[in-house]
């Protein structure tokens, strides 16, 4: 388990204070990454990531967030289960490490969006792309990692987790129509949660924002084939 965050200012405008936040962040996370945790910023400041992270692969050289030689940057929580298999496939020399965040970069520089066709395993990862000024938001089939968000204002704040969320929030209120839902269902329903204005990515979808607009898609979802002979 790690803890992932970020923040992004969707008028490309810098954010003051970006790194003392994003360490609130991290702190606040700290108990799904106690091995390590560390912050990326973006030269123009309008854009960081945050990570907590628990050491399992890789533990030398597989610290997050990870960039790459385009500028790319990705934070991660999960696990990717044929991260081995897809080293082999891309090529091992084009590798720095032998960890499964890495394995998320190269994918995707191979196959943008459709890298998450790709993925066999629990995930919620936020990467940006440096030449496309793109930020690609991801949650793997089932949901199994979070990934929650919420827009302040002019700026895009996620997290692993709702509380990291609370200290950028204007107010804090009880969604009336999510608590209805849980009361109900034990559950809320679509991508709604227990406080208003703060939203899950959904399973088995992702989200992209480029020039402050933000879209969120389906990539994948189960399919049931009846049999009528049994």
């Amino acid at each position: 388990m790690c803890g992932i965050a970020g923040i992004l200012n969707l008028n490309n405008n810098p954010i003051s204070g970006l790194s003392r936040q994003l360490k609130v962040c991290n702190w606040l996370q700290k108990h799904r990454g106690p091995d390590d945790d560390d912050i990326w910023v973006h030269k123009n400041k309008s854009l960081g990531f945050g990570h907590t992270r628990l050491s399992i692969i890789d533990i030398t050289n597989g610290a997050q967030p990870m960039t790459d030689t385009n500028g790319n940057c990705v934070v991660y929580n999960g696990a990717i289960y044929n991260y081995r298999e897809l080293i082999k496939e891309i090529g091992e020399n084009n590798f720095r490490t032998r960890s499964d965040t890495e394995v998320i970069l190269k994918a995707y520089e191979r196959l943008g969006f459709d890298c998450l066709n790709q993925f066999r395993g629990m995930f919620a990862f936020a990467l940006w792309d440096e030449n496309k000024k793109t930020l690609f938001c991801a949650r793997d089939f089932f949901g199994i990692k979070p990934f929650y968000y919420t827009i302040v204002g002019n700026k895009f704040y996620f997290a692993s987790e709702i509380k990291t969320l609370l200290p950028f929030a204007k107010q804090i209120e009880t969604d009336p129509e999510a608590f209805k839902e849980y009361l109900t269902f034990q559950f809320v329903l679509k991508e709604k949660t227990l406080f208003k204005g703060i939203k899950e990515l959904l399973p088995g979808h992702f989200l992209i924002i480029k020039d402050g607009q933000i879209q969120i898609k389906k990539y994948w979802e189960i399919y049931y084939d009846l049999d009528f002979e049994h």
